[in-house]
């Protein structure tokens, strides 16, 4: 075999879905669950909406991967866009759940604007913190990721821009453990909560604006 072959073979086996999915499924799943878990502990809303946050990316991954080994596989019928009827039903799903999340979100923040809550934003820093650097991993692993197929491409350049936005939602997060940690000032907490907000609601009407393109084109 040819040293040019094994390496097409190599090239082949490092760039399948799986590898290219897989890790970066896992550490965002894990962390969701941690900081969701850490945003309980800490009484932190920012960590809590962040954590929401990370299982929405945890689900553009997932439908990613899924829609990768779908297009692998011959027969598969789909919307005129590329996407399963499963994808465009999973999409709905995850939709509405993300625009119940916003909503919560919004309304506990104005309840904390009014009724202000102790948080420990020393533990709220070092959690958005370790956050930051899963999302930054994640990033990079997407980032420099190639399926040589235009569609997987696709999919994984939709899901790099999630792990993006959820960048910014540990940044916020650790931003106002930082100030709490440093001022005492409670009410930043709230305030960053609904800036992540508005993070998973511009992610969700883009979501419902594909879902709704691929029902027309159906």
């Amino acid at each position: 075999m040819s040293e040019s072959h094994q390496h097409d073979i190599k090239l082949k086996a490092t760039n399948t879905p799986k590898n290219i999915y897989a890790i970066p499924f896992v550490l965002i799943l894990a962390f969701g669950i941690i900081e969701f878990f850490g945003g309980i502990w800490t009484n932190s809303l920012a960590l809590l909406s962040d954590a929401w946050h990370m299982f929405s990316d945890v689900f553009a991954l997932g439908l990613a991967w899924f829609a990768a080994h779908l297009s692998a596989k011959p027969g598969t019928h789909t919307h005129a866009n590329g996407q399963s009827h499963a994808e465009i039903a999973a999409a709905a799903v995850n939709a509405l759940l993300m625009l119940v999340v916003v909503t919560y979100i919004t309304f506990e923040a104005i309840d904390r604007f009014k009724n202000p809550h102790v948080v420990a934003g020393g533990y709220v820093m070092l959690i958005a913190f370790l956050g930051l650097v899963v999302n930054l991993i994640v990033a990079n692993m997407l980032h420099h990721g190639n399926t040589h197929n235009h569609a997987d491409d696709h999919n994984r350049r939709a899901a790099y821009l999630h792990v993006l936005g959820d960048l910014l939602g540990s940044v916020a997060a650790l931003l106002a453990g930082a100030v709490i940690y440093l001022t005492g000032w409670q009410q930043i907490d709230p305030l960053l909560s609904v800036f992540i907000s508005l993070l998973i609601l511009f992610v969700t009407l883009k979501l419902i604006k594909d879902i709704w393109y691929a029902y027309k084109n159906g």
